[in-house]
């Protein structure tokens, strides 16, 4: 873990990324909306530890183990394939230590007011709005597949049963990192809480249309109380948790070291994957943005870029570069 780290860093450098960025740094609007703007995540995608790291036997073992924590089958017909994974290109955190500005508050991804007027998710979330919050299984498949989000830098057009990283240095609390809700029923408080009367009928407690799901001290004080960060991770470490896990970064990096992560969902083999996938592909043989994210186009001409020439098998067809058979 510690080459592969190494290796991101020279293909930062190497490649002027910082120069870069500076010039394209207003294309990301995604996280402008909560209190602490955007961490230092790169707009990097398709580097050779990204590559490794995603494509890796290990890494496939475990999201089939994911995959199957879900009630994936139902009269008979699976809404996903949980021992097929596809792979969803993220982005990189690689924060400095001292900092103190770019943390980030409490969201959730994969749509925002969808979560309240998107017709599939108001039948994933149909316990929840009829008042019946004990028959609520946030691990339920069902239409989960069948989401809409509004089109926006960065708003995740996937399924992913897990969102989730594998940390490249060591770090824990107060190192800049990870914070989490772990109550994967949270959601149900988020999507009442807005229909209570303190709130203005042309709002959602401050969400809004194309950016995280935002979870604030102003509507939810009470969720917020159960925050709390992640134990210690040593380099090749993962974390995973459920996509209406509420999460954060912490507001500030008091560690000595820096605190290297690489994004990795589990996002099985089903229709609305397989879609974005395909759209995804065409992206990594040009050396683009996928198409989730902000168009910034690093890497186009990036030194060390991995192209399909450097892929296994299992990674073609993860990238839906060829076909699972």
């Amino acid at each position: 873990m510690k080459d592969l780290n190494e290796n991101l860093d020279k293909y930062v450098l190497e490649n002027n990324y910082f120069e870069d960025q500076k010039k394209k740094i207003a294309i990301d609007k995604y996280f402008s909306e909560l209190k602490s703007g955007k961490p230092q995540i790169f707009g990097l995608y398709w580097s050779k530890a990204q590559s490794e790291i995603r494509h890796s036997k290990e890494m496939e073992t475990v999201k089939k183990w994911l995959n199957n924590l879900w009630n994936y089958n139902f009269e008979g017909k699976n809404i996903f394939d949980p021992n097929r994974e596809l792979v969803y290109a993220d982005r990189v955190r690689r924060r400095e230590p001292g900092d103190d500005t770019l943390g980030l508050s409490p969201h959730c991804d994969a749509g925002s007011i969808e979560r309240w007027i998107d017709r599939a998710y108001q039948k994933i979330y149909s316990d929840i709005f009829s008042d019946n919050f004990e028959n609520y299984n946030p691990f339920e498949a069902k239409y989960r597949d069948e989401t809409i989000e509004f089109e926006s830098p960065a708003v995740a057009h996937v399924f992913r049963t897990f969102q989730g990283w594998t940390a490249l240095t060591e770090q824990g609390p107060n190192d800049g990192t990870l914070q989490l809700i772990p109550i994967a029923k949270g959601m149900s408080y988020v999507l009442t809480r807005a229909l209570l009367d303190d709130v203005p009928e042309n709002e959602l407690c401050g969400s809004k249309a194309g950016k995280a799901l935002s979870i604030n001290e102003k509507y939810h004080s009470l969720l917020i109380e159960g925050l709390v960060s992640i134990p210690k991770m040593n380099p090749g470490d993962t974390i995973w948790w459920h996509p209406d896990v509420v999460h954060a970064v912490e507001e500030k990096h008091q560690g000595k070291n820096y605190s290297n992560v690489i994004y990795v969902g589990a996002t099985p083999y089903c229709k609305k994957n397989i879609d974005y996938i395909k759209k995804q592909s065409k992206k990594f043989i040009e050396g683009k943005s996928p198409p989730d994210f902000a168009p910034e186009d690093y890497e186009v001409n990036y030194k060390g870029r991995v192209t399909a020439n450097d892929l296994s098998e299992l990674a073609k067809k993860q990238l839906g570069l060829v076909d699972w058979n």
